[in-house]
């Protein structure tokens, strides 16, 4: 009993972790039109929603891949959690910048979610929720 509840802190712990860092990667490498910690101390709620919603589609893929079978090896089933969530993380950055381009050429959303329009920030963040949807099915089945 006490094991287990030790590698449910651990999975707690990585799954956490590793959202909050990939979130992080992204503010600081991907999306640098604008500031996580600036554009939140400007009350900035379309930056505020697009990041949150995407710490939740990053989220969903890490609880996924924990709740998936295991390999009965820790180490791999770790290796196998951050390879999905930065695989999906990828993917639904690839999607954001298709949508950007093809979908709504008019717009740069980067641009518009950093001056504050709130409607880039939820379409664009619910684009990762979706996308990490459809890979906690895959991952999952």
């Amino acid at each position: 009993m006490i094991v287990t509840a030790w590698v449910a802190l651990l999975w707690l712990v990585i799954g956490i972790g590793l959202s909050m860092l990939l979130v992080k990667v992204y503010d600081v490498l991907v999306f640098r039109k604008f500031d996580l910690q600036e554009a939140i101390e400007g009350k900035n709620s379309a930056v505020a929603i697009f990041f949150s919603l995407m710490l939740l589609g990053i989220s969903l893929v890490v609880s996924a891949t924990i709740i998936s079978p295991g390999t009965d090896s820790l180490v791999h089933d770790v290796a196998l959690t951050i390879g999905w969530s930065i695989g999906i993380s990828l993917v639904a950055t690839l999607f954001f910048f298709a949508f950007d381009i093809l979908l709504v050429p008019k717009i740069k959303l980067q641009e518009a979610i950093s001056n504050g329009n709130i409607a880039s920030g939820i379409l664009s963040g619910v684009l990762y929720v979706a996308v990490s949807v459809v890979a906690m099915a895959v991952i999952i089945t």
